[in-house]
């Protein structure tokens, strides 16, 4: 999987840490128990294919934001509130297309207009949803047919998460997190970029040119974080709960993010 740099200024790689991405790694971390030993399962099912084993791109808006809407280049909220906000600010066809990545992961890299505008797509859509359930296809209907009420849905959902468990969760761990944040900020200001690549994972490199950013994963891909539509940036993100999972966000019209543990 690769990240397209060449012209990328370096003040354009920022490490920020997430609110709202660290509650999807948690919310996964709770629905695969078998892959995170030791963490409670608190039983929430009713989006679980939102985050069990398609970690969606709702969790990251701030990366979904076009420069031109987002004043803060692609800078996370500081708090699950403000995550939120940033969630409420996608257009409905980007978040129904991130909300669906669950339908296929095969189309993730392709782009092109939603399942919300096309009507092969929206068929499409409906069609795979039902393979992988009763309640997957349910909410692919609601989603294509009423996106405003899923969002507010999926929205108090996220909410009722963080007055359950996730306010008290996050206070514990946005402390290391930031922290981490910090230390790999300096560690790229003062021993460049490849060196704070491997600090963050060994499966990340920079080519000698520093053209590419390279991720040794189960999956192709490509992205830019040069795309002037989107804002030039790349975000790395830490992760309490995400470990062992390296995810690399790269959706056509979207900021690249590296989400590490």
């Amino acid at each position: 999987m690769t990240i397209e740099i060449a012209g990328l200024p370096p003040e354009r790689i920022v490490f920020e840490i997430s609110p709202l991405a660290e509650l999807g790694v948690a919310l996964h971390a709770l629905a695969e128990p078998a892959h995170h030993p030791g963490l409670h399962d608190w039983g929430l099912h009713e989006a679980d294919f939102l985050w069990r084993s398609t970690f969606s791109d709702v969790f990251m808006p701030f990366a979904g934001l076009p420069a031109a809407l987002n004043g803060a280049n692609g800078r996370t909220g500081a708090t699950l509130a403000e995550e939120l906000d940033l969630l409420d600010r996608l257009d409905d066809e980007r978040f129904v297309s991130a909300a669906l990545e669950f339908t296929c992961a095969s189309t993730y890299g392709i782009g092109g207009p939603s399942a919300l505008g096309d009507p092969a797509r929206r068929e499409r859509a409906l069609e795979l949803a039902a393979t992988r359930g009763p309640k997957q296809l349910d909410f692919t209907r609601r989603l294509l047919d009423d996106p405003a009420s899923v969002r507010a849905w999926v929205r108090r959902l996220f909410e009722d998460c963080d007055r359950a468990f996730f306010a008290d969760t996050w206070r514990r761990v946005s402390t290391q997190l930031a922290a981490d944040a910090r230390h790999k900020t300096e560690l790229l200001r003062r021993k460049g970029l490849a060196e704070a690549l491997h600090a963050v994972s060994p499966a990340l490199a920079v080519d000698e040119d520093r053209t590419r950013i390279s991720a040794d994963k189960l999956a192709d891909g490509r992205t830019t974080a040069v795309d002037p539509a989107v804002g030039a940036g790349l975000t790395l993100v830490p992760s309490s709960f995400g470990w062992p999972h390296l995810m690399v966000l790269h959706a056509p019209g979207w900021r690249p993010v590296i989400h590490y543990p």
